[in-house]
């Protein structure tokens, strides 16, 4: 069995430095990156070199806001077929989680290398849905509660806490002084705003459409505990608010200027508009739609006898597709003003818990919106560097150096150049040992996309 793999002459963008590097070799050893030289590094018996001439070599991706207790086992090679060669869960019943974890760290499922935040942790007195959604909720009562329900997922070994839309300040304010610091900490939050919850030391905030808006959009525009997320007049509300947003006035420079102090990491999620972004015409033509998984397409047949589309309805948000596509724009730049600030911004696409983008493929499509907000080498960043940084495994994950996890990508064409290069995806290594993208996708169970109804 080989016992070291060298990937020789290499573009290597290192997930750390603003520019690649030309003409590397990174050496490989069990699981483990060893040394990275500017020579052809070792040869000889044992040693099995890779000629990577023309190509380039960069860390596997982190997708930073994924559901996977919500998809089969099967779906989650999709992120391996990707370069997603790590996941963070922000949200499933913390038996199923823990479990999951487990057996993919093992190497019993196929897929990314996960860690776990156990249930959504709401705030107050809650009677949750049936189904998949309600099963991934859990609440934190009163303050009083806060100790014990903190204690016992962190006692239970999850890697992060992740607290919800409806959790008010002064619980907030006593789940995260239990924490002390222990894991990190983000939210999707709404009763609480993202000014008061980062005063209070969260350590990031999950999605921009969300998190942020009762900061940035006009004061009369925002919203509280009575307007549900799950409400069709969330969407018209928001994107309202975002449309009439000024992101130059008081209320977004302070969040953003104490972000960046903080370093509060942004999950961004802007995906979630990427069919108000590309239209649904470009979406009905986008071949990644063959790999929404089988419970994304359950949930959006539910939906289409709601909405009561047509050929779209796989794809379809449950609100008119493009109306989201002006606040979308507004997001991006609150992206690029946060980033300008010194602000760290993380990928996150909620996959697993939407249909469409589906998993894996899903970051691919982050990292260009991102890319239209911030360059392409920052976009990157952002889906490995930073995201490891979100995880506090900044020294194992998310570059390639010495003694870091050898989780590795090696691709056709150069994405620093163009984000979209990342299609060009030819070998997946995770944890040093390698897998062909291609052959994952062909043993998946893809639907026939000349026959997609």
């Amino acid at each position: 069995m080989t016992s070291t793999i060298v990937l020789r002459n290499a573009r290597l963008i290192d997930g750390i430095a603003d520019q690649p590097r030309e003409r590397v070799s990174v050496v490989i050893k069990g699981e483990r990156i060893t040394a990275i030289t500017n020579d052809d590094g070792p040869s000889g018996p044992g040693v099995e070199v890779i000629d990577c001439a023309g190509k380039t070599i960069m860390p596997g991706l982190i997708d930073t806001h994924v559901h996977s207790t919500l998809v089969s086992d099967i779906d989650l090679s999709l992120f391996l077929a990707t370069g997603v060669t790590t996941a963070r869960d922000v949200g499933g019943r913390l038996d199923k989680v823990l479990t999951l974890r487990e057996r993919l760290n093992k190497g019993e499922v196929l897929g990314p290398r996960l860690f776990v935040c156990g249930p959504l942790l709401d705030g107050g007195h809650k009677t949750f849905p049936k189904g998949a959604f309600g099963e991934i909720l859990d609440t934190v009562p009163t303050v009083g509660d806060a100790p014990g329900k903190i204690n016992s997922l962190i006692d239970a070994g999850v890697d992060g806490i992740k607290l919800y839309f409806g959790m008010t300040p002064d619980i907030m304010e006593a789940c995260l002084n239990t924490v002390d610091k222990r894991v990190p900490v983000t939210g999707h939050i709404g009763a609480t705003t993202a000014l008061e919850a980062v005063n209070l030391g969260i350590d990031g905030l999950e999605h921009m459409w969300i998190s942020p808006y009762n900061n940035i959009c006009p004061v009369e525009m925002r919203f509280g505990l009575e307007l549900s997320m799950m409400s069709s007049k969330f969407p018209k509300v928001t994107f309202k608010g975002w449309e009439e947003a000024d992101l130059q006035g008081p209320g977004t420079q302070q969040l953003f200027d104490v972000m960046a102090e903080k370093q509060v990491k942004m999950g961004t999620t802007l995906d979630l508009l990427w069919v108000d972004n590309i239209g649904i015409e470009a979406a009905l033509e986008d071949t990644d739609r063959i790999y929404i998984p089988q419970s994304g397409l359950e949930h959006q047949r539910a939906l289409a006898k709601v909405t009561k589309v047509g050929k779209e309805w796989d794809v379809h948000t449950g609100y008119p597709p493009g109306n989201g596509k002006k606040a979308l724009e507004k997001q991006k730049e609150a992206v690029r003003i946060l980033h300008e600030k010194g602000g760290v911004i993380v990928g996150g696409t909620d996959c697993c818990g939407i249909a469409y983008p589906p998993p894996g493929f899903a970051l691919w499509r982050e990292a260009e919106l991102l890319a239209d907000a911030i360059g392409d080498m920052a976009a990157l960043k952002a889906i490995t560097a930073s995201a490891a940084s979100a995880l506090r495994k900044e020294d194992e994950l998310g570059s390639i150096a010495p003694g870091r996890y050898a989780d590795i990508l090696i691709l056709g064409k150069d994405p620093s150049k163009d984000v979209r290069n990342l299609r060009s995806l030819e070998t997946v290594f995770r944890g040093g040992v390698a897998h062909d993208p291609n052959a994952l996708l062909a043993a998946y169970p893809a639907r026939d996309f000349d026959n997609m109804g």
